[in-house]
């Protein structure tokens, strides 16, 4: 069989016998809507437990608004017209709108992404700014979790009158997914912060799709202590199109969104293969968030079996302090919890080197892109094959002519659910 996966913006292709082909596993194929615009605007007109916004707002206060980064897919283009219509409609003023953007723990955007974000017009008429985890002098302090996660938050987004933000409800390996309040823990949280609500992750560990897990509920916990107007999220189809609109508070909208989004990307899958080839788009942009391609094959994958990224990675590792952790092969998983417990640097990068040396205690890892040299990503555990189609072909004969593998087209998106656990 002939089968092509994403890498960045391309499309590669590799063959494989049928009889070793389990599946090809990726996002149900969900329509989009016609007009995504018009869906924006009904979600809007008739928000979920709450009036609309433009009888919400009022003239003179000032409003905040906070959007995902770049290594989102959330449509914030398309979004964000109709609602800052609504605002223009209730009387707010566009001096009195600042566009906060997102970042968590990731780098700043490029001026070109911003435009890319919210559009070339929006760009250039209102203010843009980009949350820093540790701009201290700009926090604050709003409490404690039961969970003992001090928190404390962007002082725009605190201190403003109305507080609205956007994102997409899609999966996420630690809150099981994205949407509602995640985008003010970690989206514009202090590095404290974060760092204390990721120490709960490995409590989740290889759970995914659960939005009960221990990091979901102490995100969702700090994140109530700032007051939110309103959300609009959406839910995405394969090929990343507005599938519905959800707006109103941030409870119900996750609420409502999340069982979509659950039809979309989990996906039923047998147990286990001996190898799977897995697409880290769309969340390809450095191996930091391409890794959870790698995690969610982890989950189909059995023990002594392999799993192949690809991954195109035009950022890179994801910045130095992530590849030295990751390159420090000395390092077991209970070595990374200390890190963990410690909060040593970001916590970010300790959990997700727990997680990967996890997996590589038990499964061999390969890796195919051009975005990061051969020497560093063989110090992080990665074998290179020569080409996509030469690894495929060493796997086959690693594991023989009974050897079973799974593909996954879109791998950062798509929740593989045993069939041993769906029934």
């Amino acid at each position: 069989m002939e089968i092509h996966i994403s890498y960045g913006s391309q499309m590669i292709g590799f063959q494989v016998p049928g009889a070793n082909l389990t599946g090809i596993y990726q996002p149900f194929e969900t329509p989009g809507c016609d007009d995504p615009e018009v869906e924006i605007r009904r979600a809007l007109a008739y928000p979920l437990d709450l009036p609309p916004l433009n009888l919400i707002a009022k003239a003179n206060e000032k409003v905040v608004i906070l959007v995902d980064d770049h290594t989102r897919t959330t449509p914030t283009d398309l979004a964000l017209p109709a609602l800052l219509e609504q605002l223009e409609q209730a009387g707010v003023r566009n001096e009195d709108v600042t566009i906060l953007v997102t970042h968590g723990t990731h780098r700043l955007s490029t001026e070109a992404e911003l435009q890319r974000k919210v559009g070339e017009a929006i760009y250039a008429s209102y203010r843009i700014e980009q949350h820093r985890c540790d701009d201290q002098a700009n926090q604050v302090y709003m409490g404690i979790t039961r969970r003992g996660t001090p928190v404390w938050v962007n002082r725009l987004a605190v201190e403003a009158d109305r507080l609205i933000g956007i994102g997409h409800v899609g999966p996420s390996p630690y809150a099981g997914y994205s949407g509602g309040r995640k985008l003010i823990v970690p989206g514009v949280a202090a590095l404290d912060t974060i760092n204390a609500s990721h120490t709960h992750v490995v409590l989740g560990f290889r759970q995914f799709g659960r939005v009960d897990v221990p990091c979901r509920q102490d995100l969702e916990e700090a994140g109530a202590l700032v007051k939110m107007d309103l959300v609009l999220d959406v839910v995405l189809s394969q090929n990343e199109r507005i599938v519905r609109a959800f707006a109103g508070t941030p409870e119900r909208v996750f609420r409502e969104a999340v069982v979509l989004a659950k039809q979309v990307y989990e996906v039923t899958c047998p147990a286990q293969v001996d190898f799977a080839v897995t697409s880290a788009a769309p969340y390809d942009i450095d191996l930091y968030q391409a890794v959870r391609a790698v995690e969610y094959a982890d989950a189909l994958v059995r023990e002594g079996g392999s799993i192949l990224l690809v991954a195109a990675c035009p950022d890179g590792v994801g910045g130095e302090e992530f590849y030295r952790l990751m390159a420090d092969r000395s390092k077991r998983p209970e070595d990374y919890l200390r890190d963990v417990t410690r909060r040593s640097g970001k916590v970010t990068f300790s959990v997700l080197g727990y997680t990967l040396a996890r997996i590589k205690a038990e499964k061999r890892l390969y890796m195919l892109t051009d975005g990061i040299p051969p020497a560093e990503f063989e110090a992080m555990g990665f074998s290179q094959p020569a080409s996509l189609q030469a690894g495929v072909d060493e796997l086959l004969r690693q594991y023989g002519p009974q050897a079973q593998a799974a593909v996954f087209p879109q791998g950062s998106a798509t929740i593989p659910v045993l069939q041993e656990e769906s029934t």
